[in-house]
């Protein structure tokens, strides 16, 4: 895993039982989906339009309900996953994606 999916890695293992229910490649495979998604949708200031944290945060609750993450951990889970998102997208979109 490359830094940006540990670091997506980290917000959703971090949660109660979600490591030890699902297991590190099953996290890992959703934080790979997940850098995907950002760097799919990366635009300018997308973040803050409401329409697009609504379509972002389905998109992340349906990633977890696929591969049966915990459901009593997803608001958490999907939160934090959005805070991460935000952070990466104002920076990848000013200065772009960073190479590893």
């Amino acid at each position: 895993m490359n830094w940006r999916e540990l670091a997506f890695y980290d917000a959703v293992a971090d949660h109660g039982t979600a490591r030890s229910l699902m297991g590190d490649e099953v996290l890992a495979g959703i934080a790979r989906e997940l850098v995907t998604e950002v760097c799919r949708q990366l635009k300018p200031d997308w973040i803050a339009r409401e329409s697009v944290r609504a379509r972002l945060r389905s998109t992340i609750k349906r990633l977890l309900a696929r591969n049966n993450y915990p459901p009593d951990q997803q608001k958490e889970a999907i939160d934090l996953v959005l805070r991460q998102m935000e952070h990466f997208a104002n920076e990848w979109s000013e200065k772009g994606v960073p190479e590893d």
